[in-house]
């Protein structure tokens, strides 16, 4: 079992796919991603560079403005995020992309 499939198994949220265009932002860089799908516990996204070897993120996408979050795995070009922010201060902030 991969470490996407182990998150997926502890996953508490439900995810929607979304398909939307983001920057992943960290130590003054950016990378362009898009977010494949969202809950309010966190996102996985796919970036072309994902040589992304830190563990803090800022996601940023024009549809809900910046999430603080935590790169819990990585695979090829596929990253998983966790948010930093409560559920319910997530949930608020996605709004009607969770319904």
């Amino acid at each position: 079992m991969d470490a996407r499939e182990q998150t997926s198994e502890f996953r508490r949220f439900e995810r929607t796919t979304v398909l939307w265009s983001g920057q992943l932002v960290f130590q003054e860089q950016s990378v362009a991603c898009v977010i494949v799908n969202i809950s309010s516990g966190g996102a996985m996204v796919r970036a072309e560079d994902s040589a992304i070897f830190v563990t803090s993120v800022v996601l940023h996408c024009s549809r809900f403005g910046e999430l603080d979050a935590e790169v819990v795995w990585r695979q090829h070009e596929e990253i998983g995020l966790k948010f930093a922010d409560n559920p319910e201060t997530i949930a608020g902030v996605l709004g009607r992309a969770l319904k």
